[in-house]
């Protein structure tokens, strides 16, 4: 008993300290995705989806990455794209990318697990994307259709710019992701507790082996980019290699069972097996290429954070304290705000 009262409260203060160290990159993501959403929006990103093919497919994608969306807030978005006569390979394109990454996860990976993810992740968004899309326009291009006129546009309601950036960023956005978030840092610190060092690597060594794994762990699990983060956190502390963790941030968010039925109904099932395929290929590609330049037993700075909080025999910062409350504070205030 006294030994599980003291998990619990292991669990209970790695839980803040991770809450604590990626709420400002929580945070100012969320600030930089109120402002990108005054413009970055369904109506302007259904206007650029039209021309050519090719050109569609980059457009979709250049305008999709940044986007803070996840897995199943970006279904919506690429059945309205679909709806505005969007080709095929630039909808594939939109729905693979966007809920790979975005600026509040890409601040958050920077955070907690370096510079090389950072890079990474929304790399693999933008060559996923563009592969799939291609692929898709290869294999099952869209046959001569008529194409819907676009919806009118809507009035702004009156609010000046600022409110609408605040109550995008700091209300809708933390609506749809906060929950996720939190419990993804009570997973990360749970795994961090009651796992051994390095027990999955004792398990199953094979690198390779390590990534199909949690790819087919990943792709029917619903996780957004940014709650992936503390997830994939507490996998490497258990001895997940750098790469396996890597195709887990792509593979976790870039699919889920909703928006493969989502992909399947707006463009087929020869359209979803090329998207599952892309993804798998570009998940384990850019796995191989992590482990390649990282060492096997490299730790992200988030887990040298948390184990010095944890253990390092000292109360924690008031800097922290004040950064967890605040983040948990936002979460809380956007799902009970009316």
């Amino acid at each position: 008993m006294e030994r599980s009262l003291q998990w619990m409260e292991t669990v209970l203060i790695r839980t803040w300290v991770v809450l604590g160290e990626m709420a400002p990159w929580v945070l100012g993501g969320f600030a930089v995705a109120g402002l990108l959403s005054l413009w970055l929006n369904p109506r302007v990103v259904s206007r650029h989806f039209g021309g050519g093919r090719l050109s569609a497919v980059l457009r979709a994608v250049a305008l999709g990455v940044p986007l803070p969306v996840c897995s199943c807030g970006v279904i919506p978005l690429g059945a309205s794209l679909r709806r505005h006569g969007a080709g095929k390979g630039a909808t594939a394109a939109f729905l693979m990318s966007t809920p790979q990454t975005g600026v509040d996860s890409i601040a958050v990976t920077y955070g907690l697990m370096g510079g090389l993810f950072a890079v990474f992740r929304p790399l693999a968004a933008l060559i996923s994307g563009v592969a799939c899309g291609w692929a898709v326009e290869a294999v099952d291009r869209d046959r001569k259709e008529d194409i819907p006129l676009p919806e009118p546009e809507l009035e702004e309601n009156g609010r000046p710019w600022w409110r609408r950036a605040f109550h995008s960023g700091f209300v809708v956005l933390p609506r749809s992701v906060g929950g996720a978030l939190v419990v993804g840092a009570l997973v990360s610190a749970s795994i961090m507790t009651l796992v051994p060092e390095n027990f999955i690597a004792e398990h199953i060594s094979n690198p390779l082996a390590q990534m199909v794994l949690t790819l087919a762990f990943g792709i029917p699990v619903y996780i957004c980019s940014t709650a992936a983060v503390p997830f994939a956190l507490g996998l490497l502390a258990a001895g997940l290699s750098p790469g396996a963790a890597m195709v887990f941030l792509i593979g976790g968010p870039g699919v889920s069972a909703s928006t493969l039925l989502a992909v399947w109904r707006l463009m087929g099932l020869r359209s979803t097996l090329v998207y599952v395929g892309v993804l798998s290929v570009c998940a384990i590609g850019f796995g191989l290429l992590v482990n390649a330049w990282l060492p096997a037993d490299w730790l992200p700075p988030g887990i040298r954070m948390v184990a010095h909080h944890a253990h390092g025999g000292e109360g924690l910062a008031w800097r922290l304290h004040l950064q967890a409350a605040l983040l948990l504070a936002v979460v809380a205030g956007a799902r009970w705000r009316r």
